[in-house]
């Protein structure tokens, strides 16, 4: 196996499995890795549109990749609503793609606007909700999901490096490539992700900025110090 491939492949089941699993207690910690993951491959994938050739068979598409994958990951480390734009707007992405995907053997075109109205869907429910912990929860699951699915793929050979690489996101890959099980199977993993952070968090029907308001009026009580 290439080691491009194989390392490809690790990364997306444990950035992937991180995400799905402990996505929002460790956002601000992988928001940054998932930001590089979605600028990588957006440079990629434009940079396959525009030249009509493999971004990675020379060292200038490397390059442009890694720049890019950089200047998102530094974005999202940088600004926390930002980083849960950018994954909100990865999720619906793929979420778009894989109802068109689902209900028609050739999408083409039309399974790219699907993604794209998907995206801007979540980037509005998103900001018009201001960031709710369960919505969060939702991203993080979804997106872990895709893309521990679309490495078991890849690290197997079910799928190409090449096939893999020609969807906007790595995470919505695995729907794009075969909308069945594998849509069944991603969806699975989402609800488990789900319960599993539900769990840990005891999720509260309030948002960031509730919490904020509330922490400003009633502020934490700090321990005495010790005589």
């Amino acid at each position: 196996m290439d080691g491009t491939v194989l390392l490809t492949a690790l990364a997306l089941i444990v950035v992937g499995g991180a995400l799905l699993f402990a996505g929002y207690r460790l956002f601000r910690l992988l928001a940054p890795v998932w930001g590089f993951i979605v600028g990588f491959d957006l440079a990629t994938a434009v940079w396959r549109g525009a030249l009509h050739t493999q971004p990675l068979a020379a060292l200038p598409g490397w390059a442009a990749a890694i720049i890019v994958g950089l200047i998102f990951a530094a974005l999202a480390y940088s600004f926390y609503s930002l980083a849960v734009v950018i994954l909100g707007a990865s999720v619906g992405y793929t979420l778009g793609q894989a109802v068109v995907a689902t209900l028609f053997a050739q999408a083409g075109l039309s399974a790219l606007v699907a993604g794209l109205i998907g995206a801007a869907a979540l980037v509005v429910a998103t900001i018009a909700l201001d960031l709710p912990r369960a919505l969060l929860v939702l991203l993080t699951a979804l997106s872990g999901a895709g893309a521990a699915v679309a490495g078991v793929l890849l690290l197997f050979g079910w799928v190409s490096l090449a096939t893999l690489q020609a969807s906007l996101t790595a995470s919505g890959s695995a729907a794009a490539i075969a909308p069945g099980w594998v849509t069944l199977l991603t969806l699975g993993l989402a609800v488990i992700g789900i319960l599993a952070q539900a769990g840990h968090l005891r999720l509260a029907p309030y948002t960031h900025a509730w919490a904020r308001r509330r922490a400003s009026v009633y502020p934490p009580k700090w321990p005495r110090p010790s005589a």
